[in-house]
Order: C-alpha cells, then sequence, then structure tokens
C-alpha cells in the first residue's frame, strides 16, 4: 500500500493501487439511540450500501448508493456521500496527490472505498497488514461506489 495523504486532524485517507482502492478513516460520531450506542458514521455507511469485509483477498463489495467520488483535479478528489434530503450530501475532502491514480480511477468510473476505524496511521500511511489486522477485528466496511469529474 502507499501514503498518498497528509494527517488531517478529524480525518484520514490512503489510496492504493493494484487494486486501487480509497481508504477513509472517520472520527467515531457516537450516538445513543434505545439505551444503545453506536458509530452513526459508520451507520450512514451502512445505510448506503456498504458491508463488512472479511476478507481482502477475493473482495467483491456491494454497489453503493448515495455516494460518489468527484475529480476535483488531477491531484484532488471529493467523497460525496447522501445524508438526507434535509441535510444534503456530506463532502470528504481527498487530497490524494497522485494523477495515475485518479487517471485509472475515473477512467474506470468506480472505485472501492473502504470505511476504516483504524488503519491508517498518523502520518497518513497505510499497509496491508494494518489494514488485515483491522479486516480481522471487524472494523472495515466496503463498497464500489461511482467516480466522475465535477471540471
Amino acid at each position: 500500500m502507499t501514503r498518498t495523504s497528509d494527517p488531517a486532524p478529524d480525518y484520514r485517507w490512503a489510496t492504493h493501487a493494484d487494486p486501487d482502492l480509497l481508504v477513509v478513516q472517520l472520527p467515531v460520531l457516537a450516538v445513543v439511540e434505545v439505551g444503545r450506542a453506536h458509530d452513526a458514521m459508520k451507520a450512514l455507511f451502512r445505510r448506503r450500501g456498504f458491508k463488512a469485509v472479511t476478507r481482502l483477498d477475493g473482495l467483491k463489495p456491494p454497489v453503493a448508493s448515495g455516494v460518489a467520488l468527484t475529480r476535483v483535479d488531477d491531484e484532488n478528489a471529493e467523497l460525496l456521500v447522501h445524508v438526507g434530503d434535509a441535510v444534503g450530501a456530506s463532502r470528504i475532502p481527498i487530497p490524494h496527490r497522485d494523477p495515475a491514480w485518479a487517471g485509472r480511477v475515473f477512467g474506470a468510473g468506480q472505485v472501492t472505498v473502504l470505511v476504516a476505524d483504524a488503519a491508517v496511521a498518523d502520518d497518513g500511511s497505510i499497509t496491508e497488514d494494518r489494514l488485515q489486522r483491522e479486516v480481522e477485528a471487524g472494523g472495515v466496511l466496503a463498497a464500489v461506489v461511482p467516480a466522475g469529474d465535477l471540471r
């Protein structure tokens, strides 16, 4: 896996080639409903079609609904996540700085997005070992999302 992001104070991301992936690590948004706490961000991605990853090899995630990756320019993208009709969409900047990765992803018109809890290190790097450990712990969701241009 590759290091493609600078650390951010509230979320992290990393891209991977062969296969092309986007790994996003968002802060936990704890919500208590009916006496039970859960992560509202993970719940939102589940509502958008993301499913738990049980293994990385042979990954075949479902197609998401209401989520898209849009290219801002050759080195920047945004992950758009539809929250609801009253709220609209959340825009998560992804300054990936990798024109080759963007060319492949936007040329294909889709990318697999993984939502992780702790796989992306403080310095913005990710390794297959870190990601595999998190998959084994049950902390990764995945889906295929459309990728298109805004420019």
